[in-house]
């Protein structure tokens, strides 16, 4: 059943005449391709996160309902962005002014993420644009 081997010396055998000098002396590293697969460790994001329990005014700059105003609990905060939980879903793209209690800025802001959650509340996620 069991099909015979190749002798040892011709399984994984390279010949290297045809390589150059440097090139032997300094391979080329290869680049590994990213998986398709998620890790559940792996974090895509750019700045650490840290949770920020602080009120916040959130206000709607543009489209339909341009001048809308929510107050919201922030959930976690890094240096371009922060998440918070909503009762209604706002469009990926929508920009808005953000002022937090505590600090003295308002921020220009962006939509992200959003995502609805299991008790009928969206998780949001908004990236820093500029400070106003």
């Amino acid at each position: 059943m069991n099909a015979a081997r190749p002798p040892a010396q011709a399984v994984g055998v390279v010949d290297n005449s045809l390589r150059s000098v440097s090139a032997q002396a300094h391979p080329t590293p290869r680049r590994r391709t990213p998986s398709v697969v998620a890790l559940p460790s792996f974090d895509r994001r750019h700045d650490n996160r840290r949770p920020v329990h602080s009120k916040g005014t959130l206000t709607l700059i543009d489209g339909p309902n341009a001048n809308t105003s929510y107050e919201i609990l922030t959930r976690d905060m890094s240096f371009s962005g922060l998440s918070f939980l909503l009762r209604e879903s706002l469009p990926v793209g929508q920009t808005c002014r953000l002022s937090v209690q505590g600090q003295s800025a308002s921020h220009l802001c962006e939509v992200v993420r959003s995502r609805p959650i299991s008790n009928g509340r969206h998780e949001m996620a908004l990236q820093f644009r500029k400070a106003m």
